[in-house]
């Protein structure tokens, strides 16, 4: 894992996910993902892999108000290496978990899931840094088949997945918006973002530190006529490296006349999804 691109850049820390019934959701997440709790309170339930730092927050909402619109894509769980990759194939064949597909992005490898409400996860790994394609100062990346034979034959059968790794971060979170331009405009203008891949159709890959991807916008499934239960993502922290940084952010969300509430934890504003987010240092 590329720790640079986390510890030292603009990157997603965590997401506040909704869910209709947090009993059956601790099961997914506990038994199936590989998280540990690290506090239960009565609005919440955070989910950690090291005891330390929340990556996941649990909301239980049992009447989620019906909407047009999905917020969230999917969020990707970025594992060390290949081989933890590889456990954590082998756990969901020996558990038949069911999957919803996986790809070979040219800088990762990933398997796709989606957990009981429906909100897409993404297991993966990065490829090292050296293999990624420059182009322009772009980022090349694809959706090519998946070497489930070469990710499975990395370990044996006795090395065992028991748990996330304590090094798994939040690898990005992939959001679903209707206006892709204004969203870009937002990202990349006032929260700092740069551009690293906008070759796909209806979809811009934004990062800091020449990170192929620390956020991505799509608008696949604009909103449309329907109301139902859509997965629904509360809201989600962006961690800053550095307090120039954040500041930063701060002038411009001054300087464009964003409203932003001030707390304790750090700054709360919405995106134009009116999503919430929470900037922090």
């Amino acid at each position: 894992m590329n720790y640079y691109y986390h510890q030292d850049a603009i990157h997603v820390s965590r997401v506040d996910l909704y869910v209709k019934n947090l009993d059956k959701s601790l099961d997914f997440y506990l038994n199936s993902l590989g998280f540990s709790v690290l506090k239960q309170v009565k609005e919440y339930t955070s989910l950690t892999v090291d005891y330390k730092s929340e990556l996941v927050r649990l909301y239980e909402n049992k009447s989620i108000e019906k909407t047009n619109k999905m917020n969230i894509y999917h969020f990707a769980l970025l594992l060390p290496t290949r081989k933890d990759l590889s456990k954590f194939l082998h756990h969901l064949i020996v558990k038949q978990i069911p999957i919803d597909g996986a790809a070979d992005h040219l800088v990762s490898e990933a398997i796709y899931l989606s957990d009981p409400d429906g909100i897409g996860i993404e297991i993966t790994w990065d490829k090292d840094d050296k293999e990624w394609i420059f182009n322009n100062e772009k980022i090349e990346m694809d959706t090519m088949p998946f070497d489930y034979k070469g990710v499975y034959y990395e370990v044996t059968n006795d090395e065992v997945f028991t748990n996330l790794p304590i090094e798994t971060v939040i690898g990005h979170l992939h959001l679903q918006v209707d206006d892709l331009l204004k969203a870009k405009k937002f990202y990349n203008q006032i929260i700092g973002f740069k551009i690293t891949n906008e070759e796909m159709h209806n979809a811009i890959f934004l990062s800091d530190k020449n990170y192929h991807h620390h956020l991505a916008i799509n608008s696949w499934h604009k909103s449309n006529e329907v109301f139902r239960d859509y997965p629904q993502m509360k809201s989600f922290t962006l961690r800053y490296p550095t307090c120039e940084k954040y500041l930063h952010t701060i002038n411009n969300l001054d300087k464009a006349n964003i409203t932003y509430k001030e707390t304790s934890e750090g700054i709360f504003i919405k995106n134009i999804e009116n999503t919430e987010i929470l900037l922090k240092i």
